[in-house]
């Protein structure tokens, strides 16, 4: 798999930064995607992102709860990968939907949001807050 110059740094960045906070490469070493978890008290996360297509795949992971989303972002991630790597020691099944609030407000594009076999396409913060009435947590 080949890459532009801008899309390595990109790649590079965003593999730097998780693996500075904690996060470890699930698979594709030597391979220039990333594909990290990490794992709190609560939950198992991981982030995914493949060059090329200017989205990153974040799943949560708890003993009740499977959620993905997927969030589009136009030049850099750093703004949503801030969020991920400020709340991923505390993020959990109560704090989940107060996180997701949160990338909401910041206005990136969230594509999809999916729990267990649902999945909801948003494309708005009211169709993202619609999205979070639906999906229970309890």
């Amino acid at each position: 798999m080949t890459t532009s110059p801008g899309q390595n740094d990109l790649i590079d960045e965003i593999q730097g930064r998780l693996e500075s906070q904690g996060w470890r490469a699930d698979s594709g070493e030597g391979w220039r995607w990333v594909d990290h978890t990490y794992q709190n008290e609560s939950a198992t996360l991981r982030i995914r992102y493949l060059p090329k297509v200017d989205v990153l795949r974040f799943d949560f992971e708890s003993e009740e709860h499977l959620a993905q989303l997927s969030i589009a972002f136009e030049d850099s991630p750093r703004e949503i990968l801030d969020l991920i790597i400020r709340d991923q020691s505390s993020l959990s099944e109560e704090t989940w939907r107060a996180f997701i609030a949160s990338l909401i407000e910041l206005s990136p594009r969230l594509l999809s949001l999916a729990d267990e076999d649902d999945e909801e396409i948003i494309t708005d913060p009211e169709g993202g807050a619609a999205a979070l009435h639906e999906i229970e947590w309890e």
